[in-house]
C-alpha cells in the first residue's frame, strides 16, 4: 500500500507496465544474426562479426498531499533515455585451407585512447 490515491496508483501502473514492455522490445530479440553476417563466395565464407551494446533507463513519480482532507499537494513526474551502439570487431574468412580471422581496428577509438593518455600522463607529470 503507497498511500497515494487509487487513481493515481492506477496511473503509475499503467505507465509501470508500458514502460516494462517497451524495455522489453528494445531489449529482447537479440541473436546469433543480428551480430554475425556471412557472405558465401565459389571458394570461401566471409562472417562478419559485431558487438551490439543497449542500454536504456527511465524514471518516474508521483506524489500526493499530506493529509486527505486538506486542499493542496501534487507532484509529477518523467523521464525516459536509451541508446544503442553497434560496431565491426573481426571478419572471419572460412576457406578450404582454413579459417583466418581479422580484427577491425577501429583507429578513432585508438587515437582517443591514445590522446587521453598522455594527457593524463602530461598532467600528473606537469602537476609533480
Amino acid at each position: 500500500m503507497s498511500g497515494l490515491p487509487p487513481e493515481t496508483e492506477a496511473v503509475v501502473g499503467a505507465v509501470g507496465s508500458k514502460v516494462e514492455r517497451g524495455f522489453e522490445r528494445l531489449m529482447g530479440g537479440l541473436g546469433a544474426g543480428d551480430v554475425f553476417g556471412s557472405v558465401t563466395h565459389a571458394d570461401r565464407m566471409v562472417i562478419t562479426a559485431a558487438t551490439i551494446e543497449r542500454a536504456g533507463g527511465f524514471g518516474f513519480g508521483a506524489g500526493a498531499g499530506t493529509d486527505p482532507e486538506e486542499a493542496g499537494g501534487g507532484g509529477g513526474g518523467g523521464g525516459g533515455g536509451g541508446t544503442a551502439t553497434a560496431r565491426p570487431v573481426a571478419v572471419v574468412e572460412v576457406r578450404a585451407d582454413g579459417v583466418v580471422v581479422r580484427p577491425v581496428l577501429d583507429y578513432t577509438r585508438i587515437g582517443i585512447t591514445v590522446t587521453l593518455a598522455a594527457l593524463a600522463v602530461w598532467r600528473t607529470l606537469r602537476a609533480g
